[in-house]
């Protein structure tokens, strides 16, 4: 006989008392009516944590297809910016030509120069009274020149330091766009990682309940009735 057994108070012709009995089997099916109650308890708990992580798991897909959108977004953005600095390279190129051609303007102008001034210092000795407007001529044109070098020279330097702003706005635009897919990579790997372990932990939660729901089955089962000793 088991130690609940012993307890029982023997009838005078053989047997158990039958209030100690029914006591003992009230008391059992309270343990077990308790027992069944908190276990179902804590099943209802797992079954809200399993929605809360199916929640933020649909949470996270989501940020995830935003962040994927996003990056589109962004690559896009970087195409335009590279067909951009390609058309500026490409007026760059044209403003450069434009600027190797007014110097061999300026150039053929200053050899004509140098071919009229023998013909000026002639003219001056055949004709005294055109010496004036000859000088005069001669300052004139010299004075073109130096505009047109200053013209040239100026121009240059404006293509120069334009070059120098797009390039580096483009250098800047660049390391912006990569750091911005750099980022948007990491997030979404995180998100990713994520997601694994949400899995994971949604396998984990399975496995508890239904381990649970075996113990309740196994554990919680209505016991055997003890036989009674009518009087």
């Amino acid at each position: 006989m088991s130690a609940t057994e012993l307890q029982f108070r023997t009838a005078t012709f053989g047997g158990f008392q039958k209030q100690d009995v029914l006591s003992y089997i009230e008391s059992s099916n309270q343990t077990h009516v308790e027992k069944l109650a908190q276990l179902q308890r804590e099943r209802d708990e797992l079954a809200g944590e399993k929605e809360a992580l199916a929640a933020q798991a649909e949470q996270a897909k989501e940020q995830a297809q935003a962040l994927a959108k996003e990056k589109e977004s962004l690559t896009a953005q970087l195409d335009e910016a590279r067909q951009e600095a390609q058309q500026l390279r490409t007026q760059l190129d044209q403003a450069r030509k434009e600027a190797e051609e007014s110097a061999a303007r300026l150039a053929d102008a200053n050899a004509r120069l140098a071919q009229a001034e023998p013909d000026a210092a002639a003219y001056q000795q055949v004709k005294d009274r055109t010496a004036g407007i000859e000088l005069e001529a001669h300052c004139r044109a010299q004075e073109v020149v130096r505009e047109a070098e200053e013209k040239v020279h100026r121009a240059h330097t404006e293509v120069e330091q334009w070059l120098h702003k797009v390039q580096a706005g483009y250098d800047l635009l660049r390391s912006d766009m990569d750091g911005a897919i750099s980022r948007t990579g990491q997030e979404l790997d995180k998100l990713r990682q994520m997601l694994e372990q949400l899995s994971t932990n949604f396998s984990s939660q399975d496995e508890h309940l239904h381990k649970l729901s075996q113990d309740c089955t196994a554990q919680f089962a209505p016991p055997a009735p003890l036989p009674l000793d009518e009087n």
